[in-house]
């Protein structure tokens, strides 16, 4: 159970990613200081820090990341490698709506549009992916543990396009669509050779 102190940080954390968007969306991400952010949402610039430790990761940040985490940890290791990953993302990015798909959409589309966060979310995505790897190594059959990165490659970049995709439509495609339609496109490709289901 979520303690009452982790929620009034998420929601701190919320409420100051939230003003931090409008911000950098109307006067441009480099002409906001993190100190003005800060003043913006009533907290010191260290408190703003200590929650997200970079300007950049105010957009960056994912409140439901954990739940990716854990709609993952359920899968691997029952679904083949690609499914779980693909179901998981679903699950969480696809299943959200009203003010939070708006948010996503926001955050997704200012992060394609401005380079410095660009750059900072595909570092992101090479730390994703070895984490991701390190998952896939612990259920993949020993003789098949050298095709992790490739499946954990494969996988970010179906994420990649599905987002751009979506980004690109305005947002008209449904997320879940596009995300089944870019890890379908690697599973036909034969990418899924390296599972073997548990033996029973």
């Amino acid at each position: 159970m979520t303690s009452l102190r982790e929620k009034n940080r998420i929601r701190t954390m919320r409420e100051t990613q939230r003003s931090a968007l409008e911000m950098f969306i109307d006067r441009g991400f480099t002409n906001v200081t993190v100190e003005q952010v800060a003043e913006a949402v009533g907290l010191s610039p260290s408190t703003v820090y200590r929650h997200f430790g970079t300007k950049e990761h105010l957009v960056l940040w994912d409140e439901h990341a954990a739940d990716i985490d854990s709609a993952l940890g359920k899968r691997l290791g029952v679904q083949p490698p690609l499914d779980a990953i693909r179901d998981a993302l679903v699950e969480s990015l696809a299943g959200r709506s009203g003010d939070e798909g708006r948010l996503l959409f926001q955050r997704v589309s200012y992060i394609y549009a401005t380079v410095e966060l660009h750059a900072a979310a595909v570092e992101a995505d090479f730390r994703s992916r070895d984490e991701l790897t390190a998952a896939l190594e612990l259920v993949l059959p020993v003789e098949r543990r050298r095709a992790a990165p490739v499946l954990a490659g494969a996988a970010m970049v179906a994420l990649d396009v599905a987002l751009d995709r979506w980004r690109t439509s305005e947002g008209s495609q449904p997320l879940e669509d596009l995300l089944v339609e870019a890890f379908g496109t690697i599973i036909e490709l034969g990418t899924i050779g390296v599972w073997r289901s548990p033996a029973r």
